[in-house]
């Protein structure tokens, strides 16, 4: 077998160990969540965080309802419980204790509104949360054979390098450089096949002596894009 004929095979493993290289890549950039994906989960979010902040807000003016309301008892025993005599002291805590309900009753209209809005944020997480559980039990139906692609493509790729590496070990050091220079300069195709009378890696006719040259073994390049040639 001559070192063109080598090299030729060579560069058939590199291209489908490229092609595979590129198609895991597309595999890998495939199984990413899409953007529709993307925006269920931020929305599923979004409603966890609105449903905690009205809940919050709720316990809060809960508490805070509870403590007026401590504080308005603690005052109208103070009033009636006959030991205070003083009319000034008298009448302060009965402002006090009118001044407590007021802000009394707008906490419990706002305890209403906070009410009102955990139930709707909690319609919204519900709905939000069903709607991104189906989306992802579909995404990952739809994305398992990426998975099984990709696990085999790996395999494959691991195989073929060893095949490279032990093909490439038997063909002389020279021409090896030679070869992958020509494959960085030639867009990964440093070898190009040549049918009858044509080059395959830029369809340029090749003279007939070219041609007999490349029927015997020697090196010959391609005069359209400087490619070694090696008959199919």
């Amino acid at each position: 077998m001559s070192y063109i004929h080598q090299l030729f095979q060579l560069q058939k493993l590199d291209t489908e160990i490229d092609e595979k290289k590129k198609r895991l890549g597309e595999v890998l950039k495939a199984q990413k969540e899409p953007p529709a994906l993307l925006a269920m989960r931020k929305r599923a979010e979004t409603a966890a965080i609105e449903l905690q902040k009205w809940q919050t807000n709720h316990q809060d003016l809960t508490l805070e309802v509870g403590s007026l309301s401590t504080k308005a008892k603690n005052s109208e025993d103070r009033l009636y419980s006959g030991k205070v005599t003083n009319p000034k002291e008298l009448a302060d805590l009965q402002q006090e204790i009118e001044a407590l309900a007021r802000r009394k009753a707008v906490l419990e209209d706002a305890i209403v509104e906070a009410l009102v809005m955990v139930e709707e944020a909690e319609k919204e997480k519900t709905a939000a949360d069903s709607e991104l559980e189906t989306a992802v039990t579909q995404w990952e139906a739809q994305s398992g054979h990426l998975k099984t692609e990709q696990n085999e493509l790996a395999l494959n790729l691991h195989k073929l390098m060893q095949t490279r590496k032990t093909r490439a070990a038997t063909i002389d050091a020279a021409a090896l450089r030679e070869y992958d220079e020509l494959r960085q300069q030639r867009n990964g195709l440093a070898v190009a096949g040549l049918r009858v009378n044509m080059c395959l890696g830029c369809q340029t006719t090749v003279s007939a002596n070219k041609v007999r040259e490349v029927d015997e073994g020697h090196k010959v390049y391609c005069g359209g894009c400087g490619r070694l040639l090696a008959a199919v």
